[in-house]
């Protein structure tokens, strides 16, 4: 006899983020540009940007493509990485998705994973000033990259499948698919820190998946390998076939949930969990600035490098080049001298360094 799936229940589901129990897994669909999910536009933009004879098919159903080479690959994926990256600071995004960021910023999830290569949801974190971590997946034989336990206090936004900081990682045609399915379906591969905060949780809420697509339903087989008999719904299910549901419910158990928009049950969610916990709601009150949100978020990891090639490409006067140029300087020095330094000293350097960053930051991107 098939298990009954499970019902959602809004309360119970407040006091399971409360209590670092819920996970968002967030798909392809979440977010959307001029009406369409940002990452098939991306690649209907990338058959434009694309150097001539480098993509040699693009299979719509499944979002691949076939290129003509392995330098062609490379070359694209760059071109990825670069219009992603474009994209966030671009006003009719911003104002497209303004809604939906805003509702997961406040929301306070201990663990966001989504499974695209851009950065849009830690990076609104970041440009509300709300401290977080990051991490990605990274396949083959480099090295899995730890994070630390995820909390209310510290969040992490963990991208399952690449990044754009590493744009080999992003998944474009059948052999990165490969790489990446033979690597991800290695439990061992995905850093500890995860792996525990997912054995933990009681509930899973998927947004904005294509349930139908068969690399989907590999992502959930492997989470559920992990998160067997837990709790698990999905937002607006787009099922092709009353078969299909039958036979996606029965293996996955996963329940519908019964909000027609996802902007709606967020918002729902979002006004049960103030009204149970408002001191823990996450503020969005703050100047938000989406310039500064990738160089706010390297600056909270510590990778001050990344942090000063994003302000050394945005500076355009000759005063923010300067600082850019004195900033990479002084954390040359502080490279240098940092294991001679006693661990207080240490800190403080840092904490100094990263202030200065942000300080500078503001000046040279309101004068870009």
């Amino acid at each position: 006899m098939a298990l009954p799936l499970p019902v959602f229940d809004l309360d119970d589901t407040v006091e399971s983020i409360k209590n670092t129990g819920c996970v968002l897994l967030a798909g392809p669909n979440l977010l959307r540009f001029r009406g369409v999910p940002v990452q098939r536009y991306l690649r209907e933009q990338l058959l434009e940007l694309a150097k001539p004879g480098d993509i040699e098919l693009y299979y719509e159903q499944e979002a691949l493509f076939l290129f003509s080479g392995t330098s062609a690959r490379i070359r694209v994926k760059k071109k990825a990485k670069e219009w992603l990256r474009n994209l966030w600071t671009d006003p009719e995004f911003q104002a497209e998705n303004a809604e939906t960021l805003r509702l997961l910023a406040q929301l306070p999830l201990h663990l966001v994973i989504s499974t695209t290569p851009d950065k849009f949801l830690s990076a609104s974190l970041a440009a509300w000033q709300t401290q977080h971590q990051t991490g990605f997946f990274v396949g083959g034989n480099k090295e899995v990259r730890k994070v630390a336990p995820p909390t209310l206090q510290k969040p992490l936004v963990y991208n399952l499948c690449g990044s754009v900081d590493d744009h080999e990682s992003i998944i474009l045609d059948y052999e990165d698919l490969y790489k990446y399915m033979k690597s991800v379906l290695d439990t061992s591969r995905l850093p500890k820190g995860l792996t525990d905060a997912l054995a933990d949780a009681d509930k899973f809420i998927f947004l904005g998946f294509e349930l139908e697509k068969w690399h989907t339903q590999m992502l959930i087989q492997l989470l559920t390998e992990i998160i067997e008999n837990r709790e698990k719904f999905a937002a607006q299910p787009d099922y092709p076939s009353a078969d299909f549901k039958r036979f996606f419910e029965g293996h996955f158990h996963m329940a519908p949930l019964d909000w027609a928009a996802q902007d709606d049950f967020l918002r729902d969610l979002l006004d049960a969990f103030r009204a149970e916990h408002p001191s823990l709601v996450r503020r969005t009150d703050r100047p938000f600035d989406a310039r500064l949100a990738f160089v706010r978020q390297y600056v909270e990891e510590n990778d001050f490098t990344n942090a000063l090639n994003e302000l050394e490409a945005a500076a355009q006067t000759d005063a923010g080049k300067t600082a850019v140029s004195l900033l990479k300087s002084r954390h040359a020095d502080f490279n240098e001298q940092q294991d001679t330094l006693h661990p207080d000293a240490r800190q403080a350097a840092r904490n100094k360094l990263a202030a200065d960053i942000l300080a500078n930051a503001t000046d040279i991107l309101n004068a870009a």
